[in-house]
């Protein structure tokens, strides 16, 4: 069932914190870099559990309606349940905004003209450099890995393309899609950031301070709506 995957992965991507880390990163030094580090983590996380899930329930022909009448059903109910008690929970405390984005860049601009100023700097200011640049990086990644990682929306629409048993190819296809749909608040910031980087961080800027007052309500009336959705298709499809 493609169509009720699309709609149920985006609202799983509708993930103010992970537009945050991503505006965060942007305002950094060398920001494609650290933004595509996170992009790339959290994406191989999202397909990882896509294909191990999609995979794992489709190769027990368990979605099967026929053979097993309440599996689905049951699944549905729980995903449903898990979704209204948890994503209120994890959406409780709004993201707060960091620093402005003007001022990294204004800060960044500094840096680099005190680098030409200080041309000269001996050996070991360039490790500790280097060092500090590595630790960054691997905690770009952990910040990727908790980004991709299964959140109870995005299981429900993998659950959803299973209940459609498509083959092989389609069911790998529709995994891209859904994991793409998933990271699309990742995703959309960087794609504009490397066409248009000054135009971006002001839309970035605009855009967290919008859902710092209204994502919290949002992303909660949207949960609300899936999961009454799956808990009723599965009371409806067990009675």
């Amino acid at each position: 069932m493609l169509s009720e995957a699309v709609v149920t992965a985006l609202v799983a991507g509708f993930s103010p914190w992970t537009l945050l880390i991503v505006a965060g990163l942007l305002g950094r030094e060398r920001p494609l870099r650290y933004a595509l580090v996170f992009l790339a983590s959290a994406a191989v996380t999202a397909l990882l559990v896509g294909f191990l899930v999609v995979l794992a329930l489709g190769s027990t022909d368990l979605e099967n309606r026929q053979r097993h009448h309440s599996f689905s059903p049951a699944l549905d109910l729980v995903l449903g349940i898990a979704i209204l008690v948890l994503t209120p929970i994890l959406l409780r405390h709004p993201p707060h905004l960091p620093r402005r984005l003007q001022e990294r860049r204004n800060a960044r601009k500094e840096r680099k003209e005190h680098e030409h100023e200080g041309h000269g700097a001996d050996a070991e200011e360039e490790r500790e450099k280097e060092r500090r640049e590595a630790a960054g990086l691997l905690a770009v990644v952990l910040l990727g890995v908790f980004a991709g990682s299964p959140s109870p929306l995005y299981l429900a629409a993998l659950h959803s393309i299973t209940k459609g048993q498509p083959g092989s190819t389609a069911g790998s296809l529709e995994v891209l899609l859904i994991a793409a749909l998933y990271m699309i608040l990742a995703e959309v910031p960087i794609i504009l950031f490397a066409l248009a980087p000054e135009r971006t961080t002001a839309l970035l800027e605009s855009a967290n301070a919008w859902l710092g007052r209204n994502g919290h309500t949002i992303g909660i009336i949207a949960a609300i709506g899936v999961g009454c959705y799956f808990t009723v298709s599965g009371i409806v499809h067990l009675v």
